[in-house]
């Protein structure tokens, strides 16, 4: 059964007998490989055969990239999944199940995005090495008495962060004039 399990049944020779000095009646099991069984059936290994819809436009090329194009799908749900730390969210409807799955798509579409600017520029690294990178600049509310006037402060990049974002092409970042007049901040409460 085990052999027959695993498709291996035409090669071995599978032999029951029963041992001279056998006084309990059971029989013993006897495997043999036949070499040029084993030989002709590898002679395949290594290869894959894909098959497509005989209307299907395109080239045998075309069907190997789609082909290899599921491994990138695979990834990114695999992506999902880990690198974009998300939690297990349980919901209980419809709306909510594809919302949640609209914003991981778009998380991802950001990631790749990101990546795929930073392949283009002159630093060269992943996604989320870049984010940690830029982690530590951030935009600051501050209140002050005795009104609670609310003003807005940017963590000044260091050097090899502003050189990140210039090759990103998101300079607007790097001016806090240019960042404070797309502020609106929300009245006191």
């Amino acid at each position: 059964n085990k052999l027959a399990s695993r498709a291996l049944l035409s090669v071995y020779k599978v032999e029951l007998y029963e041992p001279p000095q056998a006084e309990d009646g059971l029989l013993q099991v006897k495997l043999t490989l036949d070499q040029d069984a084993w030989r002709k059936r590898r002679r395949f290994d290594g290869f894959v055969l894909l098959v497509a819809h005989p209307e299907m436009s395109g080239t045998a090329g075309d069907v190997v990239q789609l082909y290899r194009a599921k491994d990138a799908v695979e990834k990114d749900f695999q992506t999902i999944k880990t690198d974009l730390n998300l939690r297990p969210v349980f919901h209980h409807t419809d709306p909510k199940v594809r919302a949640h799955i609209t914003l991981c798509m778009l998380a991802l579409l950001l990631e790749r995005t990101l990546e795929d600017r930073l392949r283009r520029s002159k630093h060269p690294m992943t996604a989320p090495a870049c984010l940690e990178e830029l982690a530590s600049v951030r935009l600051n509310m501050l209140k002050t008495e005795p009104d609670l006037d609310h003003s807005y402060v940017i963590t000044e990049a260091n050097k090899r962060q502003t050189a990140i974002l210039r090759s990103l092409r998101m300079t607007q970042l790097l001016e806090p004039e240019q960042i404070a007049e797309q502020l609106h901040p929300r009245p006191p409460p």
